[in-house]
C-alpha cells in the first residue's frame, strides 16, 4: 500500500493512509512505516492541483500567495522525500498569520522580526518545505527593507540523508542567509547552538507516524523547548497509536488545538491538524 495524494478540497494535499483500525503491534508499525513511502511520478497532487514535474522533480506551487519551488524525490530516500499535507497546513498557517494578529505566530514570527533576529528550528523537514515557505513569504514581504539584525533565521533539519535535498531547495528557492540545513537525529545529545539560547520557535509537520521514533521526538522537544519558545505541530492523524505520542508527551506539554484559522474545515475533515505545544516544566 502506497500512499498517492488525492485531493478532495481546493486547499488541501491528502494522501490515503493506515486507518485508526490498524493494529498497534510495534512490529506492525515497522511496516506501516515502509508503506509510506509514496512511489514516483510524472504528476503530484499538491494543494488541490495538478503539477506536472520537471525532470528534476521540481515543483512550483503558491501558498497564500508565496511562489515556492520544491524538489522532490518521489520518496526514494524515504517519506521525507515528498509533500505531505500536514506541511501545507503549517506552511499556510506560518504566512497567513503575516496579516492576522489573532494567530499566536503573529507576534513571535512577523511582529518580533521587525525588532530582533528570530530563531526558527524545523524538525523533521524532508523538502524543507515549511521553513522555505516562510522563509519565501518573509523575503517578499520584507523587499530589502529588513534592518541589519532582524528577520528570521531558519534552520531545517532532518537525517544526513536529507541533507542534499534540502540544501538543493535553499539553493532553488535563493534562500541562502536566510534558511539553513543541518543534520539533526531525534534523541541524540544536541549541539550547543540548537539550544544555547533556546530557539524562538520549534517547527514540526508530520513527524508522527514511526512509533519506534515517538520518544526520540519527544527527548530533542524537551532539551531544545525554552520556556519562551512557541512549538507548532502539524499532524495527521493514522493510527490510534499516534495517541500514544501525544499522551506522554503530556507529561511535560500543554498540548493546545489551533483551530481560528481560515482553512480549519478543510484540513479537519482529513484529519489534519494544528497543534501548540506549551512547556509544562520551567527551564
Amino acid at each position: 500500500m502506497s500512499p498517492s495524494l488525492i485531493a478532495k478540497s481546493p486547499s488541501t494535499i491528502l494522501s490515503t493512509t493506515p486507518s485508526d483500525s490498524e493494529s498497534d503491534d510495534p512490529l506492525h508499525s515497522l511496516l506501516l512505516a515502509a508503506d509510506l513511502i509514496p512511489l514516483a511520478q510524472d504528476v503530484t497532487k499538491f494543494a488541490g492541483v495538478d503539477y506536472a514535474t520537471s525532470q528534476a522533480g521540481v515543483l512550483e506551487v503558491t501558498l497564500n500567495g508565496t511562489i515556492v519551488k520544491i524538489k522532490h524525490d518521489g520518496g526514494a530516500a524515504g517519506c521525507g522525500g515528498k509533500v505531505w499535507p500536514a506541511g501545507e497546513l503549517l506552511s499556510r498557517y506560518l504566512i497567513g498569520a503575516r496579516e492576522n494578529e489573532k494567530y499566536i505566530a503573529n507576534e513571535v514570527v512577523w511582529k518580533e522580526s521587525a525588532k530582533r533576529k528570530i530563531r526558527i528550528i524545523e524538525l523533521g523537514s524532508g523538502t524543507g518545505l515549511v521553513g522555505l515557505a516562510l522563509g519565501n513569504a518573509y523575503n517578499l514581504a520584507a523587499r530589502g527593507n529588513a534592518v541589519e539584525d532582524t528577520g528570521l533565521d531558519i534552520i531545517v533539519t532532518d537525517q544526513a540523508n536529507m541533507l542534499s535535498l534540502m540544501a538543493d531547495n535553499i539553493q532553488l528557492n535563493d534562500l541562502q542567509g536566510t534558511v539553513s540545513a543541518e543534520v539533526l537525529d531525534w534523541g541524540t545529545d544536541l549541539p550547543d547552538h540548537f539550544a544555547t539560547p533556546f530557539p524562538d520557535v520549534i517547527l514540526a509537520a508530520d513527524c508522527v507516524y514511526f512509533e519506534p521514533s515517538f520518544p526520540l521526538l519527544e527527548k530533542t522537544l524537551l532539551a531544545m523547548a525554552g520556556d519562551n519558545t512557541l512549538v507548532l505541530m502539524s499532524y495527521k492523524r493514522r493510527r490510534k497509536a499516534d495517541k500514544r505520542f501525544f499522551q506522554s508527551i503530556k507529561k511535560n506539554f500543554r498540548i493546545e488545538e489551533i483551530k481560528d484559522y481560515e482553512e480549519y474545515k478543510d484540513f479537519s475533515r482529513d484529519t489534519v491538524f494544528l497543534y501548540r505545544l506549551v512547556r509544562k516544566t520551567p527551564r
